[in-house]
């Protein structure tokens, strides 16, 4: 069973930006590769990937080439060029999700983040045995980050942005079962959403509201540099040593 992937990078990229970085956050290279190749390697070396998309901004396209940026690396990928910044990467993941015509399980992945998750054939198999949705993350304290709520018996009960709600910190790699119930429960999310910026993470509470399974599977290493300080600690040490990925 494969997964299509989403790579949503049509954001500004302020924290970076503000920071003297002149390229686009997707571009920014960690160990002498772009963003995008650690985010989008994540999961091509845990699971089969179908289609991938990239979502990317056209002055982008324009100014830094990153669509050539892409192919050259993923030359079977597809490009799609929006004109304006979404409301948020749930938004963003939609436009790359109304593009995919399978029934196949979808991944949409943060491009500012890598991981190693073995546990990835087990979870999209899930999707397509009738889980609507999947969250994976990592332990952590801080209060950057959104969460997953736990019930007693160690199930998903719902996602919080920004407060500690449990050990868990949600990884921005969300799985569901199909780009059909994403697109459906992006709509309704739309409407609905208690926060300025349409959080993926936040469309898991419709999900378990309306009765669906969410699982939750825990990541045994994640390297996240979403932000400048995140990058300086993860440049202090091999990520691919960290990841345990061979030189491809």
């Amino acid at each position: 069973m494969a997964v299509n992937l989403i790579i949503p990078m049509a954001g500004r990229g302020s924290r970076f930006s503000k920071a003297g970085v002149s390229v686009p956050k997707p571009l920014v290279e960690l160990a002498g590769r772009p963003f995008f190749w650690w985010a989008t390697e994540s999961v091509r070396r845990s699971t089969a990937v179908a289609e991938m998309v990239f979502v990317v901004l056209r002055e982008h396209v324009a100014a830094f080439q990153i669509d050539a940026r892409v192919l050259n690396l993923y030359p079977s990928a597809r490009i799609i060029a929006i004109d304006e910044v979404t409301s948020g990467a749930a938004e963003t993941g939609v436009i790359g999700a109304r593009s995919i015509v399978n029934d196949l399980p979808v991944a949409i992945n943060d491009c500012d983040h890598a991981f190693n998750a073995p546990f990835l054939d087990e979870a999209v198999a899930a999707l397509a045995r009738g889980a609507a949705g999947a969250l994976v993350g990592f332990r952590a304290s801080e209060p950057c980050y959104s969460y997953v709520r736990m019930d007693e018996g160690g199930r998903v009960a719902g996602t919080v942005e920004k407060v500690v709600a449990s050990p868990f910190a949600i990884a921005g790699c969300y799985l569901f079962r199909d780009a059909e119930t994403y697109c459906r429960l992006f709509d309704a999310y739309r409407l609905q959403c208690p926060y300025d910026e349409l959080f993926i993470s936040g469309m898991f509470n419709a999900l378990i509201a309306a009765g669906d399974t969410v699982d939750f599977w825990e990541l045994p290493i994640h390297l996240s540099f979403g932000t400048p300080d995140e990058l300086d600690k993860v440049r202090a040490r091999d990520p691919l040593a960290a990841l345990g990925w061979a030189e491809r």
